[in-house]
């Protein structure tokens, strides 16, 4: 599943499984990896993984998946289930999926992680019912698992459920790049020794600010490029993003920035890295504010790269201006490029920022937010 629900799940799964951990995944139909699609097993077989066994079998998370988890967690006696939570995951029009802690009552116990606290959309003037239905699966939940400061003091303030805060990782492992492959990088978009490259990273949604990015790109010099990271539109939300998509691609034309802007289109982990280390500065200028549960920013940190983003909504002590990042105000165009330009003018600022940005996201490696999972579902199972 492309975007972050399915590099977070992937990522967890992996670190639960080298600290002993038997871990299973049900996902929804067709997203299975492409060289296990000719993989010979009886029908209803999982797909076995590495790290995981892979049961890719709903195909519509409506009530008759609910009650095939449930007796899915039955049959195999889980320990605990998590519910990997983002309403556009779950094509945000249907409650069964926040009703699905409530199945698991005395079945299991059940632990919701929360990506962010977005509301389903459900159907048109659906209102309060949308709240109701996060609120409800919060409640229902044996414990809940948030991953920034902001979604805690939300949440804390409407359940009683136990709730903990773990931020998530990198959703790019970070590996060595030779300085060839950051040649080969710049060559393969055409750019020569002189031109200064901008990073962005993740699907295009509205929230993630990349029409700020390509405003303030318009203003600056010929030298400056900016180079979107990653597939398009993603798995989840993908009519919003195309639509999202299609605005971007009508300003590069109108304002002819289509030799300066350059895609990479879905790159695997491996060619990504190569990607990341080639920029000269990563802009993630989010409309709501930097924040932990974004493995775009945790990607680029990991990366050890110089990060221009946004003023976070909510306190976010990890991330210090002029130390570890660079802040602007969020919607602003002529901020942002302002900001682009003192930072591309000085060197010694960006390598500072690279080294501590290394340094913080040393505090969220996978290994650790695994451990601090395990711990709270053990707490939960006392």
């Amino acid at each position: 599943m492309q975007g972050g629900v399915g590099a977070f799940t992937q990522e967890l799964a992996k670190a639960l499984a080298e600290q002993g951990h038997d871990i299973h995944i049900m996902t929804r139909r067709g997203l299975v990896p492409p060289d296990l699609l000719d993989t010979k097993r009886k029908p209803g077989e999982p797909f076995h993984l590495p790290f995981a066994q892979l049961y890719p079998f709903i195909n519509r998370w409506r009530w008759p998946s609910i009650t095939r988890i449930a007796d899915w967690a039955l049959r195999h006696e889980f320990e605990v289930v998590n519910i990997q939570y983002q309403p556009a995951a779950y094509n945000m029009r249907s409650v069964a999926i926040n009703l699905l802690p409530w199945r698991l009552k005395g079945v299991t116990t059940n632990v919701v992680t929360f990506h962010d606290l977005r509301v389903p959309y459900l159907f048109p003037k659906a209102g309060w019912l949308r709240q109701t239905a996060v609120t409800f699966m919060a409640r229902q939940a044996s414990g809940v698992i948030v991953t920034n400061v902001g979604d805690y003091q939300a949440l804390t303030a409407r359940v009683r459920t136990p709730v903990t805060q773990i931020p998530i990782g990198s959703n790019i492992q970070a590996r060595p790049v030779t300085p060839a492959e950051v040649t080969a990088v710049r060559r393969q978009f055409g750019l020569n020794a002189s031109d200064c490259l901008l990073g962005y990273f993740g699907f295009l949604h509205e929230s993630k600010g990349a029409d700020v990015l390509l405003q303030a790109l318009a203003t600056l010099p010929e030298h400056v490029h900016a180079l979107f990271i990653g597939g398009r539109t993603g798995s989840s939300d993908e009519a919003n993003n195309q639509a999202f998509y299609e605005q971007l691609d009508a300003f590069i034309t109108q304002h002819k920035l289509s030799n300066r802007v350059h895609w990479t289109g879905f790159v695997s982990d491996y060619e990504a890295s190569a990607v990341l280390t080639a920029v000269d500065l990563m802009v993630l200028p989010y409309r709501d504010g930097a924040s932990l549960r974004r493995g775009t920013l945790m990607a680029a940190l990991a990366h050890g790269r110089a990060l221009l983003t946004t003023y976070p909504a909510a306190p976010t002590p990890e991330l210090i201006h002029g130390e570890n990042v660079w802040f602007v105000q969020p919607d602003d165009p002529a901020g942002l490029a302002a900001a682009i330009q003192h930072l591309l003018a000085n060197a010694d600022l960006r390598h500072r920022l690279s080294q501590q940005a290394t340094a913080v996201a040393d505090q969220f490696t996978w290994d650790k937010i695994a451990a601090r999972t395990v711990a709270f579902f053990e707490h939960l199972r006392d």
